[in-house]
């Protein structure tokens, strides 16, 4: 993108954002299959910048017994995904907080089975992830989890070109998969989203996937490893 993120492109997310994300119905797979719970197990789940909800739902519609707080910088966002998962509002709670600001991590309940992540954190620096990983570690459950999918630093010139063509190839096959026209992609581009070919936008600091694999383990997280990887972007994290 070519500019900071305010709510007009909330409402262009919330419209768009399947199309944006490489292969959606895998990664939600993905998720569920690496939460450590059984599926009629209790657990509280808490979704980092739950965005329009999709991994919320994913979550809450699978664990039949899970509860989910679902975080959130947006009000538009948190007040779009309280709507959407009207139905499962019992197992609901729903947060506003800022990424930046550690504070929010005060107010969690003692018995968080597992921490997860959409697009989210690659708004913080390198040594911001680090910190985050590590009090996000501490105020896990034993045998808890980290699950984060987000967009990576290329390592090499080589590979910044591979996941910008990539890219830009899954949108413009997801817009006539899902919108049966082009208006997605056409969006996608003109946005400059794709910063993978435009680098420039300050909000975005991602890390090497290798970087983060390193500060997850430095945080005292054990069987650190990358489950899915499509297009620049990965699943990964780690258990305590």
């Amino acid at each position: 993108m070519d500019q900071k993120w305010d709510e007009s492109d909330t409402e262009l997310f919330l419209r768009y954002g399947r199309v944006f994300i490489p292969e959606r119905d895998e990664l939600e797979k993905a998720f569920i299959d690496l939460i450590p719970a059984n599926h009629d197990e209790e657990l509280v789940v808490v979704d980092i910048a739950a965005g329009g909800g999709w991994l919320t739902e994913t979550i809450v519609s699978t664990f039949p017994k899970a509860h989910v707080i679902a975080l959130d910088g947006s009000s538009e966002m948190l007040d779009y995904t309280k709507d959407q998962l009207n139905q499962y509002a019992d197992r609901l709670e729903f947060r506003h907080f800022d990424l930046f600001d550690d504070s929010w991590l005060k107010g969690l309940p003692n018995n968080i089975r597992c921490f997860v992540s959409s697009l989210a954190i690659h708004h913080l620096d390198l040594k911001q992830k680090q910190d985050l990983f590590k009090k996000l570690y501490l105020n896990l459950q034993e045998n808890g989890a980290l699950l984060i999918a987000d967009i990576l630093k290329p390592v090499n010139e080589i590979g910044r070109r591979s996941m910008s063509r990539s890219w830009d190839e899954v949108t413009k096959k997801q817009s006539l998969d899902l919108e049966d026209n082009l208006q997605a992609y056409e969006y996608f581009l003109n946005a400059e989203w794709n910063l993978f070919e435009h680098p420039d936008d300050p909000v975005d600091k991602p890390s090497t996937l290798l970087e983060q694999l390193n500060a997850l383990e430095q945080a005292g997280f054990s069987d650190v490893d990358a489950w899915w990887v499509k297009a620049g972007h990965a699943l990964f994290g780690g258990y305590k």
